[in-house]
């Protein structure tokens, strides 16, 4: 099971997004997750400029702010319960595997 999935709101631990001065305001929601390269996309931040040529789907071209990537290791998920950033455990209730807060044991799910 994975300790990550899209959707889930995450939190900057490390690396060049990591606020010092306000440590929630660099949180975000998952919205693609590349297993192979070990990165993240995240919702609003990380944001990197792309210049396009005029094409017939883009008429005007210009600057775009497209969402770049995070490594995988420098976010953690934030607990819904506790609203801190958090390591994820694993419980196998019945057939089913829940995720769980490690600090409050809180369902992620």
């Amino acid at each position: 099971m994975q300790k990550l999935k899209v959707g889930d709101t995450v939190q900057v631990i490390s690396g060049k997004e990591r606020s010092e001065k306000t440590p929630a305001s660099k949180r975000g929601k998952v919205l693609k997750i590349d297993r192979e390269a070990d990165r993240v996309t995240v919702e609003g931040l990380r944001t990197v400029k792309r210049h396009l040529r005029k094409t017939a789907q883009s008429p005007e071209g210009g600057i775009v702010d497209k969402p770049g990537t995070i490594a995988l290791s420098n976010v953690q998920v934030v607990c819904t319960k506790c609203d801190k950033p958090t390591r994820v455990g694993i419980k196998a209730e019945g057939d089913a595997k829940k995720r769980f807060c490690k600090n409050c044991d809180a369902l992620i799910d």
